[in-house]
């Protein structure tokens, strides 16, 4: 199927053979021949170069088509257009908010409770932590 030019919908996004479609605006759906589609949008940097002299355009990844939902995916670009307007890389300034190690390990422990034989295994894991990772 050729490229589209224009608004994706939901069910586009679902039905899309292979290939690069456009939703507008540098945002476009890549379909995998696996299946497998990602969102990506191509911005131009302000004042950025590339080694020809011409303007540095770069494609950015925004996640996958399972998990990022279409209008995440709009607003996303949207972000990375502004920030390339005003001159940022969206590769080094993107506001991403990460888990620390602590959160993640506390939540492996609730998530592992259920597989250990009693709740002193779990606290020992926790303790492990604490005594060599140094987490509260």
């Amino acid at each position: 199927m050729a490229a589209l030019s224009g608004k994706q919908t939901k069910k586009l996004v679902e039905n899309l053979g292979p290939g690069r479609h456009g939703d507008g605006s540098g945002l476009y759906l890549v379909v995998d021949p696996s299946g497998a589609r990602r969102w990506v949008v191509r911005v131009t940097v302000k004042g950025q170069k590339n080694r020809k002299g011409a303007p540095l355009r770069t494609d950015f990844g925004l996640g996958g088509a399972d998990v990022v939902t279409l209008i995440q995916a709009r607003e996303r670009a949207l972000e990375y257009r502004r920030m390339a307007k005003a001159g940022l890389n969206p590769r080094f300034n993107a506001q991403r908010e990460f888990p620390t190690f602590e959160e993640l390990s506390r939540q492996v422990h609730i998530d592992r409770l259920p597989t250990w034989k009693n709740a002193k295994h779990g606290q020992q894991w926790l303790n492990t932590l604490r005594d060599y990772l140094r987490i509260a």
